[in-house]
Order: structure tokens, then C-alpha cells, then sequence
């Protein structure tokens, strides 16, 4: 799988997206928001790298965009704005509104080195082939580090999209 990038962003900036054309969306946000925002806005944005995928199958039991956990959100879950497994997949965009930032954030507080290591370790080998005690600190690493960018987001009423380039 490829990178992942979270951004804190502006109602309008979610607005844009809605309003163009899908298959413009992940050019919108390789050549001009992620251009902008490792610029200008470092504090609203927060590289995955590729530990995106473990994040959200400790996170959630699976990898699925319609997940009925409360930590789903963090992710691939939210609203998708580009991924549909067909045409469009290639690419993943999913936004979530301040409400659900600040909810998720409190959530995703909560968790500790040792119950995200649990998690993690309940990830079926056989549906993530990269599990190992390596994976798990650079994954642990990468989570513990988001938890600023999520209370940032929900502090300052931002959404969070999160992207990655299949």
C-alpha cells in the first residue's frame, strides 16, 4: 500500500472537493494541497507513511470503509470522496467533520502503548502480511505521534482528510 497523509482542513476545503469532478480529486491533493499544506501548514498535516494500513486494522479488526467502530474514523472511515474499489482505486480520500474529530480524538486519547499493541496483535497475519515486532513499534510510533494532530484538528474545529496513493 502506498503513503497515507492526514490534513486538518477548513469546511471550504471539503466544499472544493465535493464540488469537482471525482476523478480531479487526488490531483487537487498531490499538486496543490499537499504542496500548500507541507508549505504553510505543517501543524495540519501528518504523514502515515505506510503504517496507515496496520493503524486502521488495529483500530477497526479489519479494512473495511464501513467499519461500526467507534475508532473507524481515523482512517478510512468518514465520507468518501474518492475510492469506490473499481474505477476510482487508486487513490483514497475520506473526510471527517469536526464533530467526529473531536469525538475520535477523545477516543483515540484513551489508548495506550499496551492496549494499541493488543490490537494490533489481533490483526489476522493471514489479512496483513507485514505483521511483525518491528511493524507493530513503527506502527505504535506513527499512532502515538498522530494524537497531536487529532487534538489540534478538534481544537480548532478543523475536518481531517485522509489520503493515501494506492
Amino acid at each position: 500500500m502506498g503513503f497515507g497523509v492526514l490534513f486538518a482542513v477548513p469546511a471550504d476545503t471539503v466544499e472544493k472537493l465535493r464540488d469537482m469532478p471525482v476523478n480531479e480529486r487526488p490531483v487537487y491533493i498531490s499538486e496543490e494541497l499537499e504542496e500548500l499544506y507541507f508549505e504553510e501548514y505543517p501543524e495540519r498535516t501528518y504523514e502515515l507513511e505506510e503504517s496507515w494500513e496496520a493503524i486502521h486494522r488495529a483500530l477497526t479488526g479489519g479494512f473495511d470503509f464501513d467499519s461500526d467502530s467507534p475508532l473507524a474514523p481515523a482512517i478510512l472511515g468518514g465520507e468518501v470522496l474518492y475510492f469506490d474499489g473499481e474505477k476510482h482505486d487508486d487513490y483514497i480520500i475520506t473526510a471527517k467533520p469536526p464533530l467526529a474529530v473531536r469525538a475520535l480524538c477523545g477516543e483515540l486519547s484513551k489508548l495506550d502503548a499496551a492496549s494499541f499493541s493488543k490490537m494490533y496483535k489481533a490483526i489476522p497475519a493471514a489479512d496483513y502480511p507485514d505483521k511483525s515486532g518491528e511493524d507493530l513499534e513503527e506502527t505504535l510510533e506513527f499512532f502515538e505521534n498522530s494524537l497531536a494532530f487529532w487534538k489540534f484538528a478538534a481544537d480548532n474545529g478543523l475536518w481531517v482528510l485522509f489520503t493515501a496513493d494506492l
